[in-house]
């Protein structure tokens, strides 16, 4: 009877990360199904975008989990992610790694530092342009603009 429960407990522990990673889940990292960028996700603890921000945990390394929401169309260079309302600007440190352009959509874990950022009102329009907004868009940013920000060492994404 104990070789039956060894047996079966060996076997969920085997299945269980490649289980998640089946159903889009990010936080596993099979790599048949999961991407690898950066350098990766170590940390155990996750937390949802939302309640990191409302809990304040500003400049301080996390791993955070959101879905990608927009990606830089010229290089994959940032990546807008959301959590219900609230959203972070991502981008990655020593600008070490890109994103593929077409990842809109995907359930995501970063791990970095979450920031509250202003940007210039020229960034601000750099980054519409690099969004591929218009120019009529592009031309109502008006001033610095406040934004969640975070610079991610390692992002965790599913294949495509």
């Amino acid at each position: 009877m104990n070789i039956l429960r060894f047996s079966l407990l060996a076997l969920l522990i085997t299945i269980t990360p490649t289980m998640h990673a089946a159903h889009g889940n990010p936080s596993a990292t099979d790599t048949r199904t999961v991407k690898v960028y950066g350098a990766g996700v170590k940390s155990p603890e996750r937390t949802s975008l939302a309640r990191a921000v409302s809990g304040k945990k500003f400049n301080t390394a996390i791993a955070l989990t959101a879905t990608v929401a927009e990606v830089c169309q010229v290089k994959g260079c940032w990546m807008i992610l959301v959590d219900g309302d609230t959203k972070v600007r991502v981008t990655f440190k020593d600008y070490g790694f890109f994103m593929p352009k077409d990842l809109a959509g995907a359930k995501v874990v970063v791990e970095g530092v979450l920031s509250e950022e202003v940007l210039s009102e020229k960034d601000a329009r750099h980054y519409a342009e690099d969004a591929g907004k218009s120019k009529a868009e592009i031309a109502k940013i008006k001033g610095d603009q406040r934004e969640l920000g975070f610079e991610a060492t390692g992002v965790l994404a599913p294949k495509k």
